[in-house]
Parts: C-alpha cells; sequence; structure tokens
C-alpha cells in the first residue's frame, strides 16, 4: 500500500493544487483515482503518472480541455501560437479588471484559472508577464500596486492552508523586502510550510523554532539587505535545522546558509534535496 497516495501526497508530488486535481477529475474526467470506504480518494502510480501526462501537455500550452483526446490518442498535438491564446485573454481580462478597479473581478479570474491550471502556471503565465508590463509603464503604476495587493491577500490566505501539522517537516519562508515574492514560492511549492510577511532577527527565529523539530528556514531575498540588516539576518554559525536562501542576492550569503538558484521550480528541487540531507531524529 506504499505506493497509493493520498490527494494531499499525489498534489506534493506533481505539484497540482488538490483542487485543480479534483476539478481535472470531476469536470473533465481526467482522473479516477480510488475511494476508499469512507470515500476518500486514494491514487495508485499509474494515476500518478497520468496527472504528470496532463501537466506535461498543460505546461505546453495545451488547453485542459483538449487535454483528454490527446491522452486518449484520439487527436494529435497542434502547439501552436493559438494555444496561448486563453492566458492572452486572460491577461487582458485581468488588465480590464484592474482599470476599472474592480478587485473582485480579478480575484474571481484568479479562481477561474486555478480551477484548471496549477499556482504555478498561473503565476508564470498570467501574473508574471503581468507585473513585468505594468512594472514597464510609470503611468501604470498604481494598476500594478492594485494587482500585486491582490496577489499578496490571495496567496497569504492560500498559504495558511498550507501550514505543516504536528511532527511533519515544514519549511519557514522569511520575505526580505516584499512579501509577494515569498507567496508566490510557497503556491509554487504546494507543500508544508509557514510564511511570514516580514523579516525577523535571527535569534527571534531560534527561539520561535527550538521546540519545533523537524523544520527548514528560506530566506526570500527581493531586496538585498544592508550590512546591518544581514548581520541581524543571517545565522553566523551552523543551525540544528537546514538554511538556505534565494533571490536578489547581490554577494554571497555566510558559509551556513546554502544559496538556491533558478526559478521557482528549481528551487522547490533543490528543497528536496536539503530535506532529503537533513538528519532525521
Amino acid at each position: 500500500m506504499s505506493d497509493v497516495l493520498t490527494i494531499q501526497q499525489a498534489s506534493e508530488q506533481c505539484g497540482v493544487n488538490p483542487v485543480t486535481l479534483r476539478a481535472w477529475e470531476r469536470r473533465y474526467g481526467l482522473l479516477k483515482p480510488e475511494r476508499t470506504a469512507k470515500g476518500h480518494r486514494r491514487y495508485r502510480s499509474a494515476e500518478v503518472d497520468q496527472i504528470r501526462r496532463i501537466v506535461h501537455w498543460v505546461e505546453k500550452g495545451v488547453p485542459i480541455s483538449q487535454v483528454a483526446s490527446l491522452l486518449s490518442g484520439e487527436q494529435e498535438p497542434l502547439l501552436s501560437a493559438d494555444n496561448g491564446v486563453p492566458w492572452a485573454q486572460a491577461r487582458q481580462d485581468a488588465l480590464l479588471a484592474l482599470e476599472t478597479m474592480n478587485g473582485r473581478r480579478l480575484e474571481q479570474l484568479l479562481n477561474s484559472l486555478l480551477a484548471d491550471y496549477s499556482h504555478a502556471q498561473v503565476i508564470r503565465e498570467l501574473s508574471d508577464p503581468l507585473r513585468e508590463q505594468l512594472a514597464g509603464s510609470p503611468s501604470l503604476s498604481a494598476h500594478l500596486a492594485l494587482l500585486e495587493a491582490v496577489l499578496t491577500q490571495k496567496w497569504a490566505a492560500r498559504s495558511l492552508s498550507l501550514s505543516p501539522k504536528r511532527r511533519e517537516f515544514g519549511w519557514l519562508l522569511v520575505p526580505v523586502g516584499d512579501v509577494l515574492p515569498a507567496l508566490e514560492l510557497a503556491m509554487v511549492l504546494q507543500r508544508p510550510l509557514w510564511c511570514l510577511q516580514r523579516d525577523v532577527d535571527v535569534d527571534a527565529l531560534s527561539a520561535l523554532l527550538a521546540d519545533r523539530q523537524p523544520c527548514g528556514v528560506l530566506w526570500v531575498i527581493d531586496r538585498w539587505p544592508t550590512a546591518g540588516q544581514r548581520q541581524r539576518l543571517w545565522p553566523q554559525q551552523n543551525q540544528p535545522w537546514p538554511v538556505a536562501c534565494w533571490g536578489r542576492l547581490l554577494e554571497a550569503p555566510p558559509a551556513s546558509v546554502t544559496r538556491l538558484t533558478g526559478d521557482r521550480q528549481a528551487v522547490a528541487e533543490q528543497l528536496l534535496a536539503l530535506e532529503g540531507d537533513r538528519d532525521v531524529l
């Protein structure tokens, strides 16, 4: 029975939110997990492989509504520019919501997309390019501020559901600068974690985590800290838990802190490696 996963375990292995897995099952008939006597979903290895195949096509830009025919071999993949239309339309809809200051409409758009696609893809295909577009025009700075406010509130609320259970390993994400990059990373990780809203001194972290094992700390750097800030933020000695940092680093962190590189998905893989390297008490 070790190869049978709960929906949360399947979600963590494949990087797909449980809500999205349920939508792929109910709305599109793409998944057929087994059920326990109490109705809980259970995913065997074949079903997990199916999830990964779905992710493969979705990541290539195929609309979720067309994935079923691809999986059954009834349709050849047509990877043309048209496959990007859902995201292009979503970005236009988001811009319209921002122009009319309709935060509720923007949240509805996010909910609609998250029902079919992973957080990682929604962030990569919608919010990342939209923020980049708005940041490139000073006259749209208010639009950018509104977008980031909605995203911050949305991801902060969702991150609460990722809180680790008792004795379950979890990462503590500590933002340095803006909290949004840390929250976006949390949404991509979709694994047990906490995400603070601001940075705290390393001594305060040590006190907080003294009785909370196992765990790890990840600093998400949006703004490079000053020399004084680095002195109070970074641990200068090895800690009893794994420590790492990722983001806009202008110089190497202390030797006691592992520097992570690459995009959000690469960070997820590196964190898994750090978890595997830790000593299990």
